[in-house]
């Protein structure tokens, strides 16, 4: 199906975009609200924007490089931060998402915003980002990951623990106190 929907929206086809919202329209809507959105009306402008994105960056999707669903979730949540940024009505609004049970207490009283937690994420190199993500975004099992990336659980936590000390690096970069 993925592949289907892939190939009307790069042929420029709006049956594509009515596809991906029947398949994934849920899963987008439930991102944009969990980045900070509550209003109806601004969690459809949003979707709005995300799919003219995704007619816009078709074709910057590479499937060796991750599935079309994370490449979807990835777009998904930067349009709506973007959106975030943008309206004024919202400035100030911080997510309330936490990265994780260990982090919790950490961010909190560290003042690390959230949406900027998740572009340190990006700046990880692969496989880490998507472990990341999947795991402490989207709360995905270390059982899960593995078996989607092809990869043992205990190279996903080796990974994991790895990826920790270069987060903590990146957050050190951008001046925060990592203890």
């Amino acid at each position: 199906m993925d592949e289907e929907i892939l190939a009307l929206i790069k042929n420029k086809n709006q049956d594509g975009l009515s596809l991906l919202v029947d398949r994934y329209g849920g899963l987008m809507a439930y991102i944009v609200r969990n980045a900070g959105l509550t209003n109806d009306e601004d969690v459809s402008e949003c979707m709005s924007d995300i799919l003219f994105t995704i007619w816009k960056r078709i074709k910057k999707f590479d499937d060796s490089r991750s599935s079309f669903k994370t490449w979807l979730i990835i777009v998904t949540r930067g349009c709506a931060i973007d959106f975030l940024r943008k309206n004024k009505k919202h400035k100030g609004v911080v997510s309330l998402e936490v990265v994780g049970e260990p982090y919790t207490e950490e961010l909190a009283s560290a003042g690390i915003d959230y949406n900027h937690l998740l572009e340190l994420l990006h700046e990880l190199p692969p496989p880490d980002n998507e472990i990341f993500f999947r795991r402490f975004v989207l709360g995905e099992s270390v059982a899960e990951i593995a078996r989607l990336l092809g990869l043992t659980q205990d190279n996903i936590y080796k990974r994991v623990l790895r990826g920790k000390s270069k987060l903590k690096a990146l957050m050190e970069r951008e001046g925060y106190c990592y203890g």
